[in-house]
């Protein structure tokens, strides 16, 4: 690992001096550290955690079908991908489909938006884009869905990971002892899993790309019990609560997405790579011994 003078780099495992890290995303034009460097450099930094796991099985398991192995360990069912080289990028933005928007505008007397942090803290939003609905709409269907206009009310929606592989993409949310957002600016009932989905869905449409998701948290249980712990179950198994999660999107985009939703342990994974080791090299065994007290020095694992 290539260390420099500054703190972020001890909390990666590999590739500390990747271009990204001296990039707009972690370097303001002046080249100071922006937050998500001073993030960076907390010991429980999800963005270390996330970087050191999937940089790792993205550079030396190419040989090993690790995107089809930890998709079957947390959906729960067979999957076959064509997958010898997967794309795996990190921390992409990705703005919302113009669906998602052009419902926002349709539905700002719902208790959801009127009641939402930005209904608060802007209280004159709302009542524009109600004078103004017909203009908005419009621009909307004209494709300007990018950009800080009063008619765009979500923002682009940051991806801890995206995995591409031919025909297929997987967004993950990775968690490090910390808990889903329960709430969005403009919208008190869309939870960080449903954005990530959303998001994550139209991209793949996008791609032309079937899409699966992938939470990754420290543990399943908690005392108390994580927002995750009740919210993904309902996304994977309650058939009513997608559709309500998700109310612009068509039965024909919902189908068959339960059985792609996947939650997993970093423990699962590091278990999942264990049993691979008889198949690995010696570089690759040695990497799975690295990644597993990586993630023991913080109690992930």
């Amino acid at each position: 690992m290539a260390h420099t003078h500054e703190t972020y780099c001890d909390n990666l495992l590999l590739d500390s001096d990747a271009p990204i890290f001296g990039g707009p995303l972690f370097r303001g034009k002046d080249g100071s550290p922006t937050k998500k460097l001073v993030d960076l450099e907390s010991p429980s930094s999800e963005d270390a955690v996330t970087w050191s796991v999937f940089r790792v099985l993205a550079r030396h398991f190419l040989s090993v079908p690790w995107v089809e192995g930890l998709l079957r360990t947390a959906c729960g069912e067979s999957i076959a991908l064509a997958c010898a080289e997967p794309q795996v990028s990190f921390w992409e933005h990705v703005w919302p489909p113009a669906s998602r928007l052009l419902w926002l505008l349709e539905h700002t007397d719902e208790p959801c938006i009127a009641n939402s942090i930005g209904a608060r803290k802007d209280p004159q939003r709302l009542p524009q884009v109600r004078a103004n609905l017909p203009e908005y709409r419009q621009r909307i269907l004209s494709g300007q869905t990018r950009d800080r206009r009063a008619w765009i009310l979500e923002g682009p929606t940051e991806f801890d990971t995206l995995i591409r592989c031919p025909g297929t993409l997987v967004a993950m949310e990775a968690k490090f002892k910390s808990d889903i957002e329960d709430h969005v600016r403009w919208d008190a009932d869309r939870d960080q899993i449903g954005r990530v989905i959303d998001v994550g869905l139209a991209l793949a449409q996008e791609e032309d790309r079937t899409f699966y998701f992938l939470l990754i948290t420290d543990s399943k249980q908690h005392e108390p019990p994580m927002r995750y712990e009740q919210r993904m179950p309902r996304y994977q198994l309650d058939p009513a609560f997608l559709p309500r999660q998700l109310p612009h999107r068509s039965s024909e985009e919902l189908e068959g997405l339960q059985r792609r939703l996947g939650w997993i342990s970093w423990q699962q994974m590091v278990d999942w790579l264990r049993q691979q080791i008889p198949a690995l090299d010696t570089p690759q065994r040695q990497w799975v011994t690295a990644l597993e007290s990586y993630l023991q020095q913080r109690n992930l694992c």
